[in-house]
């Protein structure tokens, strides 16, 4: 009983340390969805990063925030890169995490119609967490720092906390879709 239990918790650990694995790949985000009375709030934020080293991703992130509050109606789209470095061989792996968006946004009131347009810069720096639910798909989770500044605007800052979900392929995963798809 002893040897398969250890038998089955070395495999566990071989498992989740291929996830962050040098030439895997990364594809996540989220989603968020806010109601209330006389207000909306709709955020979608989509990553894709690569391995180039073992527990260490470097990539881009793309972010959309439409937001409505009374008459006055805005949107913000950002790019930017991003790097990851993983720690541990759990199936949950904490990790830090940096972030770098150029913004731009767009903000009118049905009121008056005026418009306004502006471009800024967002930084994250913080800590996270990937909870592997299969030996693929993660549940994630990132708190930290951010801080927002925008042309002829005063900056703002705070705390960030943010929900979402990664895929993560790795060349044994990668390798047996490509057999299942080809039929192989």
């Amino acid at each position: 009983m002893k040897k398969a239990f250890l038998a089955s918790a070395m495999l566990l650990a071989l498992a989740g340390s291929a996830q962050t694995e040098k030439k895997s790949v990364l594809v996540g985000g989220g989603i968020a969805l806010r109601t209330g009375e006389g207000s909306n709030q709709f955020q979608f934020n989509p990553t894709v990063g690569y391995f180039f080293a073992d527990n260490f991703t470097l990539g881009g992130t793309l972010s959309f925030n439409s937001q409505k509050l009374g008459q006055v109606r805005s949107s913000e789209f950002g790019i930017g890169p991003f790097a990851r470095y993983y720690f541990g061989n759990a199936n949950t792996k904490p990790f830090v995490v940096g972030e770098f968006d150029f913004l731009s946004s767009k903000t009118k009131s049905s009121a008056s119609s005026a418009e306004i347009k502006s471009n800024g810069t967002r930084f994250l720096i913080g800590l996270g967490f990937a909870a592997f639910v299969n030996e693929t798909i993660a549940v994630e989770g990132v708190s930290g720092y951010s801080y927002s500044k925008f042309k002829d605007a005063d900056g703002s800052g705070g705390f960030n906390l943010r929900l979402g979900f990664g895929i993560y392929f790795n060349r044994q995963s990668t390798r047996d879709l490509k057999r299942n798809v080809m039929g192989q």
